[in-house]
């Protein structure tokens, strides 16, 4: 292990999938799904199996390739957990797909449609501009329009936005105790994740199991690379765009020492576009 405290939310996507996206950690995915559902302490314990990063079925070869954080199987129930940043109205209809592919890919040849499995999908982001989307939680179900009534209760998809969570006040211990994981979602300081932690032996658990894996030195090397690779395209994607505009530039005969002070590339990188 490191020894380097690297501070990171439960929201960023590594630690999310590992936190409730992997069996050796599924305590955690079942106390999250317990308080989601408002069931007793313990009713969903061993009855969880949990799936990193589970691709979804395709149902032809050319349909679009998707990846859910977190797919969970308690029972006859599939639960598909979600981790975003920012929740917009594209995210809205890839959440909606998501929900849609997993409830359409369940049954095996020759079942028949009533022993489809039920489908939650949990959503959980830092925030959200979509206007309806302006409560700590959002529900979607299939509804009758006229008469408002639940087509079905096999399918539900449910909206946390964690900076709302100032707003939210329980007197009810199990729905303070979702609180309190929600707020551990959002919090970046390790200091301020023991204060909540503190008194709850499964969060301090979590607080302790999210500090080791931030500062794993495989993570840490993962995280590194990353940063290296997204630095890498950033800077091909500015170069690229350099490039564009000094060929633009050498059409319109503007000297080689104007282009480089109006692009950042180098009297060769420039000479080259005049051959090329």
């Amino acid at each position: 292990m490191s020894n380097i405290h690297t501070i990171e939310s439960l929201h960023g996507d590594l630690i999310f999938k590992e936190i409730f996206g992997t069996q050796k950690n599924v305590r955690f995915t079942e106390y999250l799904l317990e308080l989601l559902k408002g069931y007793e302490k313990h009713s969903l314990k061993g009855k969880v199996t949990v799936l990193n990063e589970a691709f979804l079925e395709k149902t032809k070869l050319n349909d679009k390739g998707m990846t859910s954080d977190v797919l969970a199987k308690s029972g006859d129930e599939v639960i598909d957990l979600e981790m975003y940043t920012t929740f917009e109205d594209d995210d809205f209809e890839k959440s909606l797909t998501y929900l849609a592919r997993i409830y359409g890919t369940r049954l095996e040849i020759g079942e028949k449609y009533q022993n489809q499995p039920k489908v939650t999908q949990y959503n959980f982001c830092v925030s959200s501009h979509v206007p309806d989307i302006d409560e700590y939680e959002t529900d979607f179900l299939f509804m009758n329009k006229k008469t408002y009534k639940i087509i079905t209760n096999k399918v539900e998809g449910y909206i946390y936005r964690l900076d709302k969570l100032g707003n939210v006040v329980y007197d009810d211990d199990r729905k303070e105790e979702l609180r309190r994981i929600m707020k551990m979602m959002y919090v970046k300081s390790k200091e301020e994740r023991l204060e909540i932690a503190r008194g709850s032996e499964i969060l301090m658990d979590l607080a302790q199991v999210m500090e080791e894996f931030v500062n794993d030195e495989d993570v840490l090397k993962f995280k590194s690379l990353t940063r290296k690779n997204e630095e890498i395209a950033r800077r091909n994607g500015k170069n690229a765009r350099s490039m564009e505009i000094a060929k633009n530039l050498l059409s319109l005969n503007i000297d080689i020492p104007t282009i480089i002070k109006s692009t950042g590339l180098s009297k060769k990188e420039i000479q080259k576009l005049q051959e090329s």
